[in-house]
């Protein structure tokens, strides 16, 4: 062989597609190459025709490359031509089989194109000295984890291995390093990027922040500008109404008390929602006796209750106490049980519960009344969002629940509702982080109308 317009390449590889790719880059460099897809298809085609040089697989079904170089080391025919092994295979005893057999070369998929090229010329301008002519002491004794091999691979073709080991390690150590710098690079572009986005986060926020205050404050005013008119109104109209002879005015009178304090406890709703952030308690450490607030808020009821005859079930035990003050304690026990008797059925029931779960209390009120659909439990903490329109009650504002996420977000706490659907009553939960004030007392069921 003189030179690479000469030389005749078997492939023998059971994946067309390495196969294709490794027959493209030879005849691109003016190789003539064949490619057989087993070692049994690669003995017929040797059979009639030359080659200078073989490409061998050594995982294939049926023979693998070792036997094949083997077998091909032992017939007289073909024990002369050189045998460049590839593979994926990485185990150092792979490689020491590989030698056993008289392999002259290694090639380590995938195949690059310029070592392909490189490792074919080194192999084929080389003189061979087929093993099966070398006797046992031409042979390099190995011993290699606890097992001795004879080599029966040539010192030239050993010397070339080692050189296409170390040339591999260098091109592998070469782009590792590139890899190293290109990911140094995009590191520090994406640092400057989260810079970049953090300050424009931190830009949004504060516009974010001064558009809250606005909000706030706007609302503020109109609620403290509705409130100054209807103060008089809502003082002076149930004087004219007790005041009033006339049947027809105080009917008419009746109707704009009604409406009038309608108005104020809407106003009233609207500027407490506002003023429910962070800055608007100092405390955060007060706890509050949710068993005696239950008993109040219930007792504040008892004309509701007993009027739609709704039993309830109070099983929060005395002394016990969330970390919240009593204000807003207050504020979420009347809006909760205010929204489970004005939304329950006559008969119905509602139940109380404050218990420990994995470092928390959960605060409990469970209802028998309409119940709610999947996307009415998506949206009952929105503010204005009333569960039954039909009702066309105003008196119904749609800020009770939203009032209460609130106050409970400040806590550090979560608020949610479980409904099996509609008619089948609901379940409200207050989460919040659990203070250990908790007494040991028994459960105390309140039973009659209302505890």
């Amino acid at each position: 062989m003189t030179g690479s317009q000469k030389c005749r390449v078997l492939i023998v590889e059971d994946s067309k597609t390495q196969a294709d790719i490794i027959r493209h880059y030879l005849t691109q460099e003016g190789y003539e190459a064949e490619w057989v897809e087993s070692p049994a298809s690669a003995f017929l085609v040797l059979d009639h025709t030359p080659f200078d040089l073989i490409l061998t697989d050594i995982v294939m079904p049926g023979m693998d490359g070792y036997t094949f170089c083997h077998l091909l080391r032992k017939d007289p025919r073909f024990s002369q031509i050189p045998i460049i092994f590839v593979t994926q295979l990485s185990d150092p005893t792979d490689i020491i089989r590989g030698l056993c057999c008289g392999a002259n070369n290694f090639i380590i998929k995938p195949v690059r194109r310029d070592q392909l090229i490189r490792e074919i010329s080194l192999v084929a301008q080389r003189p061979n000295h087929p093993a099966s002519t070398r006797s046992d002491s031409d042979r390099i004794s190995f011993v290699y984890d606890g097992h001795e091999y004879l080599i029966s691979s040539s010192r030239e073709d050993l010397l070339c291995i080692l050189m296409s080991i170390y040339q591999t390690a260098a091109l592998k150590n070469s782009e590792l390093e590139q890899t190293t710098r290109e990911l140094n690079d995009f590191t520090s572009h994406l640092e400057e990027l989260v810079e970049e986005r953090t300050q424009a986060l931190s830009v949004t926020n504060e516009i974010v922040e001064h558009l809250l205050m606005q909000r706030t404050d706007l609302i503020t005013r109109i609620g403290h500008d509705l409130k100054t008119p209807l103060t008089p109104l809502y003082a002076f109209l149930p004087y004219l109404y007790q005041k009033e002879s006339d049947e027809e005015k105080k009917e008419i009178l009746s109707l704009l008390v009604k409406d009038v304090t309608v108005l104020k406890h809407l106003v009233d709703r609207i500027l407490k929602l506002s003023h429910i952030t962070l800055d608007s308690f100092s405390d955060m450490k007060t706890s509050a006796d949710i068993h005696l607030i239950s008993l109040e808020v219930l007792g504040n009821h008892s004309y509701l209750l007993d009027q739609k005859e709704i039993t309830v079930k109070n099983f929060i035990r005395p002394r016990t106490c969330i970390r919240m003050s009593h204000f807003h304690a207050m504020t979420v026990m009347e809006n909760l049980i205010s929204n489970a008797i004005m939304y329950n059925k006559d008969k119905g029931s509602i139940t109380l519960t404050c218990e420990h779960e994995t470092k928390q209390q959960v605060l409990s009120i469970q209802d028998t009344g309409i119940g709610l659909t999947h996307d009415q439990i998506g949206r009952v903490f929105d503010d204005f969002y009333k569960a039954d329109e039909s009702r066309h009650d105003h008196s119904v504002h749609g800020l009770g629940l939203a009032i209460v996420k609130r106050i409970i977000a400040l806590y550090g706490g979560t608020v949610s509702v479980k409904s099996p659907g509609p008619g089948c009553g609901s379940t409200f939960q207050v989460f919040l982080p659990d203070t250990d004030t908790v007494s040991e007392s028994p459960p105390v069921q309140e039973g009659g109308h209302h505890g």
